[in-house]
């Protein structure tokens, strides 16, 4: 039993791997702009210090600049 099971293991490990592996390569490379934008709306969000006006106007600087910026609709 301990070698059958040796073996699955030994066929299943090397398979998931390469299914992360190609996983990851499909997902591309990260969009610039919307890195920039995320980075804009956390450094907005921490310095609102949880003032709900000025979390939502956060929020909608994020999205517009996700739409005008990047051309992209926020999901």
């Amino acid at each position: 039993m301990d070698r059958l099971r040796k073996r699955f293991v030994m066929f299943v490990v090397p398979v998931a791997v390469i299914l992360f592996a190609s996983f990851l390569m499909a997902q591309g490379p990260p969009n610039p702009c919307l890195i920039a934008c995320r980075q804009t709306y956390t450094d907005s969000v921490k310095a609102c210090k949880g003032n709900p006006t000025c979390l939502a106007n956060a929020r909608a600087a994020a999205e517009a600049c996700i739409r005008q910026g990047c051309r992209l609709q926020p999901r």
